[in-house]
């Protein structure tokens, strides 16, 4: 009795280990599974992603051919797409594909201030501009000067507050303006923006800037008050000139402008600052593109020089964060 019992017991024991060992495999055996599906997963979100970029830099090369304009974006987009989704399938099933474009004509901003080119160069030209220009629109020299150290402060590499305002470097990006609306966040920018507004020539400050171009501004196409503060001249001091500038039939953009002529109303020694001014602006277009594969979704931004033939990309870079 004493050894049936003993052998009952022996392979309860055994039993019990087995069941053990199978649970502890069978644990490791679903861990994997799970392991595996992420990385499957993983996996094909990286593939569909990259998909993705192969649309929208697509739309990019479209945008590149030389006889497309702006309003023939949306047609010859829809051409494209097409072509995309009858050439993409998933063993029998379509994928869904497609790209949608969208092209601005940036000339205009040629006639604004870059910010970015303005702080990254010279901080010494870069002060004196900024205050000519803020004093012209009536803005208190207080407000003005921390306005222009909080503006220093966002796009330089260093954690070093500029001035005496500590304050101006707990929200900066340490880096470029990467959006014209960026300049919102600014400490001090709300203050100067009002002053701005209520003062009697009711400006409205962020549409004197920019953040793409070359950094030159257009002496064709500029306002009086930024051609003043960036040439360090007097207020009024370009009023003569903006009289000429349209030229005899006082129009602005037309053949006859007389903007090389007027130079030497702005200043006799105009030589010096020619490298900073354009009297001919550039075609150029912000080309936003965006590709779709499935649900993945991804997006290139590139700035096209249209002045050159074949057109040629100045500027491009790729909004990641662009996927869901």
């Amino acid at each position: 009795m004493k050894k049936r019992t003993h052998r009952a017991s022996s392979a309860g024991v055994a039993l019990i280990v087995v069941l053990w060992a199978v649970g502890l495999i069978s644990a490791a055996l679903f861990g994997l599974v799970a392991i595996l599906q992420r990385q499957i997963g993983q996996e094909v979100v990286a593939l569909q992603n990259a998909r993705a970029m192969l649309v929208a830099e697509s739309g990019i090369q479209m945008a590149l051919h030389s006889q497309l304009r702006p309003e023939d974006m949306d047609e010859a987009c829809r051409q494209l797409s097409g072509r995309l989704q009858a050439g993409w399938y998933t063993g029998k099933t379509p994928v869904e594909v497609h790209f949608e474009i969208e092209a601005k004509d940036m000339s205009e901003d040629a006639a604004k201030i870059n910010i970015n080119a303005l702080l990254l160069g010279d901080k010494t030209l870069a002060r004196a501009v900024l205050q000519n220009l803020f004093a012209g629109w009536e803005v208190n020299l207080t407000t003005s000067s921390s306005l222009i150290d909080a503006l220093l402060d966002w796009v330089d590499a260093d954690g070093l507050s500029t001035g005496s305002n500590s304050g101006t470097e707990s929200t900066v990006r340490n880096g470029p303006f990467e959006k014209i609306e960026e300049l919102e966040k600014v400490v001090g920018w709300a203050e100067m923006a009002k002053e701005a507004k209520e003062g009697s020539k009711g400006v409205d400050a962020l549409s004197k800037f920019t953040v793409y171009g070359a950094g030159k501004l257009s002496l064709r196409s500029a306002e009086q008050d930024l051609i003043e503060a960036w040439l360090g001249l007097g207020a009024g001091a370009a009023t003569n000139f903006m009289r000429q500038r349209p030229g005899p039939d006082q129009i602005s953009g037309t053949a006859d402008d007389l903007v090389t002529q007027g130079l030497p109303l702005l200043d006799a020694n105009y030589d010096k600052w020619m490298d900073r001014v354009v009297v001919a602006e550039e075609d150029l277009w912000r080309v936003t593109s965006t590709g779709f594969i499935g649900k993945a979704k991804r997006k290139v931004v590139a700035l096209i020089s249209r002045t050159s033939n074949p057109p040629q990309v100045k500027a491009r870079w790729s909004e990641e964060d662009a996927n869901p």
